[in-house]
Formats: C-alpha cells, structure tokens, sequence
C-alpha cells in the first residue's frame, strides 16, 4: 500500500536527496569521510533495528490480546517510545462516523476525550482520511487548543495518521504529540505508517473477536430459551390437541388435565370451577395419583387458597408444609396425600366483559429433582388460558346450536309466511267473488281458482323445506309461454294495481318450453315482489320479457326502481342474504338461483341507482329434456 501524501502546509517535510560523495585527492581526508559516513549508517541502522524491534514488540504483543483497552495501551506505550514522542493517543471512530473518542492517553493523565470529525488536527484526519505533520500547532489553523486550556499541556508539534480498515474505511486515527527533540521526520512518517496499519488490523480483528464472542454468548442464551420455549411449545401443543378431540366439557378438562401431568410432569392436577348456583368452588376434573375421589367435590367459595386465589386473580406458587397447609382442602379429598410444592393459577374468561373469573387451575408435586411450579409460571398461565377457552368454546358453541335452530325454523317460517302473501291474497278476492256470486257454474270456477291457490300454496311450503334440506327435484313438462304468462298476470295484477305498479308483458316468443310450472311460477313471483317492494309507494314499472336467442328462451323481469344497493352486490344470491327489507328473510332469490340451476339454466343481473334492475333468465328450450 503507498502512503499517503503528507500536504507542505501540514508541516510535513522531506531531507533533501543525499548528494554524491565529493572525492579527494587526499588519502587521509578520503578515510576520514568513509569512517565518519560509516557511523552515520551505524547509527541509522541501530535506530532502525530499535523501531524495528519496538514494532515487533507491538505485533507480539497484540497477538494474543483482545481486550481492547489493554491494545490500546500497548499500541500507546510503544509508540510514544518509538518515535521519541512526550505523549500519543488514539482516537476510535463511533459507528456513526460522526465523532471519536480516546479514553487512553499517556503523559497526563486525561479524562476521555470526544471529538466531532472535522474537530482538530486528529478531527481533520479523520474526516479526510490523511496524514498530518505539524511543527508548530498554535500556528495551524486546524489545531483545537480547548484540550490545551483545560489541561494545562502545552502542545508543539504533531503528527496524526489514519488508521483505515481492510475496506479503506477511517476507523480511527492515531496522534503522537512534542518530539522530545527537534520535529517529527519523514522516517517517523514512515513508523507511525506501519504502526496505524498494525494498530488498524489489531483493532479490527479485537472488535471482530468480541463480536464473535458475543454473538456466542448470544446464541449460547438463545438456544437456552429455544429449548426452554421448546418445551413450552410441545406441553402447550399437547394440551391443544388434548382440548380439541372432544366437544364435551368435562371430557375437554379431563383430558387437558391428563396431558398437563403426563407431560409437565406433575403427580396431580385438577380444574376447580365456581358453580354460581351452589356459590361454592367444585373440582370439575382431577388427574393423577389422587384424581378417584376428587372429580365434582365441593369446596368453599371463600375459604383457603383456592378460594383467595379466584377472588384475587393472582397466582400462588407454594412448597414444603407452607403449601401442605394451604391445600388442606385439597388433601381432605385424597387421603395419604402429602403435598412437597404446589401451584394455583387464575382461570379467566378471554372475554373479561362476559363475566368474572371461571376458577383456578391446581397443580400437585412438580416431578423432577428440586423443581418447583414457579419456573413453570408462563407455561401454566398459558395452560391456564386454554382451559377458560375451552370452558367459552363449548359453552358458547352450545349457545350458537341453540341459536341456530331457533334461527332455521324462524327463517322457515318466515319464508313460508312470505310467500304466502300472493296466494291468499288471490284466494280472499276469489272468497269474496264467490260470496256474492249466485250463479253455481261460476261459484264453481271460482272453487277450482281457489283450489289452485291451495295446491300453489302447498307447493310453496314443500318447496322451502326441501330447500331446506337440501333437496332438487323438479318435474318437466311442456308448457307454452303464454298460457304461462297468462296464469302469472291473473295472480300478480290484484296485488301490483293496489300497490300503483303497472304490470306489463313484453313476450317476443310465444311458443313452448320444458319446465317446471308450480317452481317457475315461484321464480317470477319471487322476483315481482322483490320489484314490488323496491318501488315502494312512488309506483312506476315491472316489465316481464321473454324472447328466443338461438337455441335458448330468455326470461328478463325489468323495474325502473332504486337499483341493488351496493352492499347487496356479490352476495345478492347467498342464502338469508338481505338488505333494507324489514320482514325480509335473504331467502327469495337464493331460492330463485337454485330453481333457475335446476333447470339447466343461468341468472344474471344488471342495476344502476336510480336506473332500475333487470334480472335474465336462460333457459335451454327444452331444460332438463
């Protein structure tokens, strides 16, 4: 590596070129020359062996050091000694490359000194990452003197080198203050060099030990904790999966408590809950060597440790007769039992909103020499946790059963009471039609309309039960489109003149089709009401269309309504799906798409706000044949 230029106005200097020998004619003058050039080399060649020997110190010296004050110190020592100089320090940069620090400085004794970089002579090194060699430091506009001031030292000259990493990279910069005589030379130019490069490896590969060491210590601690966690993570898994085989609460406990002793382990454990109704604790499930009389014992609701423990919502941890004391309760249900150490930890509901404290987790004689429960605190709080889980889980599951039943059979209901509406709107006009009429021959028509209704009205309610069920079954038949039509305008036009909608039909193609009759005509009734019902009380039209694209019959119902609000897009066809609708149950158009599948068919929709809504019906022309 070449050395750096040192600058003129650092100082810096060079002795001129040797010049060439003069040669005399004189033998005697001519010896005296060559003895006098031969000490000089004698002495440049000692002074070299020492510096080179002061360097060797140096490397011997910091090979087997990592401590890295102690380099420093011995990096100091040696270089002070070497370049004749009255004090040296070395400045280590921070990892922000922002200041620098020396908490070694021989000479004086100095408190640690912190520089910004760019603050004086070793500041300007640093930044620039070149060497400085100043004869007079009060005259060099770089110099810092508030070291000076505070210490009393008076600095003269001064010679400052980068120390630069493997990478280049200013790490630090050594400084050597005072020559003891004259200035700093080109040949202590050159020391300081090999000394900052020695000093600069050293450093490195000291931080890079420590780190090393550390990161070991680090991972040495790490995989402790792994392993400990480890533990944790397979006991905590164990009890998991024990929970989850089981849908029963006193079989979920059980089976947690077995794998919290099989698995911890510990001679006994038990779950004790608070029965509301009694106001007394109860142990709802025991296991280990005294679980066969423990399981559904009483035991206070405010006396002992279990009791203190539910009411506090604080763990206790216990050994020796301390804990043989506390858990009397627990031994009178277990004869011969001895208690060596004990826990009692909280169990909380999740949801502390729901209601207070479920009961305590007990846990009897951890195994394993001279281990306590103490050292399982997280662990058992955690365990403790999946207990208060199971107990929600189950019981709130219990509740969504309930609910859900109740729910079916009211949506089911509420469906039936839906569709009904149009059928017994019609049978009511028909009654009062036959109520007044005396003719028989047209009593008797109205009969048969009414009887229809009655059998529409039948098909309806079968039909929501098997949707319920999950049953497909439809019956095919030929049916031309405007006998269809026809019966559809007799049972819609009562209900749509008396909401103000006016009803209209669009056939282009008026020949047949094979489909389900009673299912169609629950198609078109379900989506006219829904019509109905988004035109509200402002009136306006519900046009039914039918026409024939190549080989498919195209139903299309059109209103000139609200539009599908933009909620209700994606899921308008999901069972109980609704929106905005009081009584609504989600179920019509659910209903409709299944009905539409079953023939073979497709259903589309298309809304805009204000613009309307158009559903499409394709049906093959002869479905399901």
């Amino acid at each position: 590596m070449s050395k750096p230029s040192v600058q003129a106005h650092s100082g810096s200097h060079r002795p001129p070129a040797p010049s060439a020998p003069k040669v005399s004619n004189d033998p005697g003058e001519s010896d005296a020359t060559l003895l006098q050039e031969l000490a000089e080399l004698r002495q440049r060649n000692r002074v070299m062996e020492r510096k080179l020997r002061g360097i060797e110190a140096i490397s011997k010296s910091l090979v087997s050091e990592h401590n890295l004050e102690r380099i420093l110190e011995a990096i100091l020592g040696r270089t002070t000694e070497l370049l004749q100089a009255d004090r040296a320090t070395l400045y280590l940069l921070d990892n922000d490359n922002q200041s620098m620090w020396s908490t070694v400085a021989l000479g004086e004794e100095l408190e640690t000194i912190q520089l910004e970089v760019g603050q004086g002579i070793a500041g300007w090194v640093a930044k620039h990452g070149r060497p400085v060699n100043v004869k007079d430091a009060y005259r060099d506009p770089r110099f810092d003197q508030a070291v000076d001031k505070k210490t009393s030292y008076r600095t003269k000259s001064v010679l400052a080198w980068p120390l630069t990493n493997s990478r280049q990279q200013t790490i630090g910069v050594i400084q050597v203050l005072n020559k003891a005589e004259g200035y700093f030379t080109v040949a202590d130019e050159d020391l300081l060099e090999a000394i900052a490069s020695q000093a600069a490896i050293t450093i490195q590969n000291s931080k890079l030990y420590l780190d090393i060491v550390g990161k070991n210590i680090d991972l040495l601690e790490t995989q402790m904790r792994l392993r400990s966690r480890k533990r944790e993570l397979e006991l905590l898994f164990a009890v998991e999966r024990a929970a989850a085989k089981t849908r029963e609460l006193d079989a979920a406990l059980g089976a947690i408590v077995q794998t919290v002793c099989a698995e911890l382990p510990a001679e006994s454990a038990g779950v004790v809950l608070y029965d509301r109704f009694r106001d007394c604790l109860v142990i709802q499930a025991a296991a280990g060597t005294t679980s066969d009389n423990l399981c559904q014992s009483q035991l206070s609701a405010v006396d002992g440790v279990m009791a203190e423990v539910f009411t506090s919502g604080e763990a206790r941890f216990m050994v020796g007769s301390v804990a043989n004391e506390a858990l009397s309760a627990w031994r009178e249900q277990s004869p011969g039992l001895k208690i060596r150490s004990a826990a009692v930890i909280p169990i909380e509901q999740r949801n502390k909103d729901r209601g207070d404290r479920l009961g305590v987790l007990v846990l009897i004689n951890r195994s394993g020499e001279g281990r306590t429960f103490d050292a399982d605190a997280r662990v058992l709080d955690s365990i403790a946790s999946r207990v208060g889980l199971s107990w929600e889980l189950i019981r709130s599951r219990q509740e969504e059963e309930k609910a859900e039943r109740l729910a079916a059979i009211g949506r089911t209901l509420s469906s039936v009471v839906h569709d009904l509406k149009t059928p017994l709107t019609i049978i009511n006009g028909y009654a009062q039609l036959m109520a007044r009429e005396s003719d028989g021959d047209k009593r008797a028509g109205y009969k048969e309309l009414v009887q229809k209704q009655i059998a529409q009205i039948k098909g309806m309610t079968q039909e929501v039960l098997s949707f319920a069920r999950g049953e497909s079954k439809v019956l095919l038949r030929k049916v031309f489109v405007d006998q269809f039509l026809s019966e559809v305008r007799d049972q819609l036009a009562p209900e749509f003149i008396e909401a103000g909608v006016a009803l209209e039909f669009q056939p282009t193609y008026r020949g047949a089709v094979r489909i389900d009759n009673d299912k169609m005509k629950r198609v078109v009734f379900n989506l006219a009401r829904n019509a109905r019902e988004a035109l509200g009380d402002r009136g306006g039209h519900f046009a039914i269309g039918v026409e024939e694209v190549d080989d498919t019959v195209v139903f299309r119902f059109s209103d000139d309504g609200p539009g599908i609000p933009e909620a209700m897009r994606g899921r308008l066809f999901e069972s109980f799906a609704t929106h905005g609708k009081k009584h609504g149950t989600g179920l019509g158009l659910a209903i409709v798409k299944k009905i539409v599948e079953e023939h073979s068919g497709t259903i589309a929709v298309e809304s805009a706000p204000d613009q309307g809504t158009t559903f499409s019906i394709v049906l093959p022309m002869s479905a399901g044949a």
